[in-house]
């Protein structure tokens, strides 16, 4: 984990000031005898959200608002129908998550994960369309504010090589109209996947516009990591077997 910011200004002060990396290719060791292959690191601050997650925040706005930056691999994808329990083994090799949350309420995540292979990618893509169909109905998903029923609905968009809109919807008991629900927006760039969610009230009818649009900024500038988007992509070795 990078680090949490959240009521206190001081500690976001100390991610502004922290340097931004350019993007750098570490070694990573193989078995006895083999050729040391290459692993990518997600730059500090290359998600869009992350100036925003890193800013000072006046004692007000700490009360207000509170962020989480997140490299760990084994977090879940922030679109996770069936909340799984399962430690993620898909060939991830390298993972950066922000969250905001507001005294709205509101929720606002973007989520980079690059993967070791296109295939690899294509696959975790694959599955989430799988389990939006799978889990359609159930319970609220834990970002969830309100309800004591879901539903998904997926639909296929064009950003990058390929993308998923997905609205959340939850229900009260006995209402046949949905009083919230949330919105995720899900990306392949090569073998990258790129994920922006948030719930209704964020940007309320603007909030799927928005998610889309910082969509396209990411499947651009996602390309400009080592190997992510090369005609024939770099295959990297798994860092969650």
């Amino acid at each position: 984990m990078i680090g949490k910011i959240g009521k206190g200004a001081a500690l976001a002060s100390a991610f502004v000031t922290a340097s931004v990396m350019a993007p750098v290719l570490v070694p990573a060791l193989g078995g006895a005898g083999t050729a040391q292959a290459e692993t990518i690191k997600i730059p500090k601050g290359f998600l869009l959200s992350e100036p925003r997650a890193t800013r000072s925040l006046s004692p007000v706005e700490a009360f207000e608002e509170w962020w989480e930056i997140s490299d760990k691999l084994s977090r879940p994808l922030e679109l996770d129908p069936c909340g799984s329990k399962k430690k993620p083994r898909d060939g991830r090799v390298a993972m950066r998550t922000v969250v905001q949350g507001t005294s709205g309420p509101s929720y606002f995540s973007e989520q980079l994960v690059l993967y070791r292979n296109v295939e690899a990618a294509k696959a975790a893509l694959d599955r989430l369309r799988v389990d939006v169909k799978r889990c359609a109905k159930g319970k609220p998903p834990v970002q969830a504010l309100v309800g004591v029923r879901h539903r998904y609905v997926g639909t296929s968009i064009r950003v990058g090589d390929e993308a998923l809109l997905v609205k959340g919807y939850s229900y009260d008991k006995g209402w046949r109209e949905p009083v919230g629900g949330g919105r995720y927006v899900v990306a392949r760039r090569g073998s990258a996947l790129i994920l922006f969610t948030a719930d209704d009230y964020y940007q309320v009818d603007e909030t799927v516009k928005t998610l889309v649009g910082e969509t396209k900024k990411m499947a651009k500038k996602v390309c400009g990591l080592p190997g992510v988007c090369e005609p024939e992509p770099i295959t990297l070795p798994d860092q969650t077997a």
